[in-house]
């Protein structure tokens, strides 16, 4: 099972949420549905993988972290839906929000946008502009792609931070000296919160740790 993992990252559906800014069951009725009979908007690595498929892999992530953008932008779930059909025949791959040619061909991609009397039409991104030029691309300007692949690499998720699949199961770390935020962070409050102590005992420096310690104060305040 740990092979099948190595190198692609994973998340359980909390984690997932902390880290894009969203609740867990969101997350979950993403990748599972919902109760209601509506299937799932992606589909994730470990579906058939994982015991009860509570856990989704680096690319995963990403596709989430790009249909929670397009939520909270107004874009329907049938919208992103028909985007995602769409732009995996295009490209060939079961990850199209993860593969480079959302950031560099979202004009092919045609969504169903709800107006200000809550009524659906369907869109070219190209008349939404806005909507991706502004929200969109600055997200997907922090992400490194495969060359191989086209498909999402690293996530720099905050300055000096990154999520890397290939290190520690994908958990965030700082990107400077590769050691988990949160080894650091538990460390720094086991430790009075002493920076000095904590970055000479993992052979750190005291920025890595103030990075470190902004990033995980950053996600427990989205949980709060």
């Amino acid at each position: 099972m740990t092979a099948s993992i190595l190198g692609r990252g994973v998340y359980d559906y909390s984690e997932a949420g902390r880290l894009i800014g969203v609740s867990g069951r969101r997350v979950a009725a993403w990748f599972r549905g919902r109760s209601s009979g509506r299937g799932p908007v992606l589909h994730g690595d470990y579906t058939d993988k994982l015991p009860n498929h509570r856990a989704i892999s680096f690319l995963d992530l990403i596709e989430a972290s790009v249909v929670s953008k397009l939520r909270v932008h107004g874009v329907s779930l049938i919208g992103i839906r028909e985007a995602y059909s769409v732009l995996a025949k295009d490209h060939e791959t079961n990850h199209p929000f993860s593969h480079k040619g959302l950031y560099t061909d979202g004009r092919r991609v045609f969504l169903r946008i709800a107006d200000e009397t809550g009524d659906e039409q369907l869109v070219d991104v190209l008349a939404r502009q806005q909507l991706f030029s502004r929200f969109i691309l600055p997200y997907l300007q922090h992400i490194d792609y495969s060359d191989d692949t086209q498909l999402a690499a690293r996530w720099h998720i905050q300055k000096g931070v990154v999520i890397d699949p290939e290190y520690r199961f994908g958990k965030p770390i700082v990107e400077s000296c590769t050691l988990p935020t949160s080894l650091l962070v538990a460390a720094y409050d086991a430790n009075g919160r002493d920076i000095d102590v904590v970055a000479d005992w993992y052979g750190a420096t005291t920025k890595d740790v103030e990075m470190a310690v902004a990033f995980e104060k950053n996600l427990r305040q989205r949980a709060a």
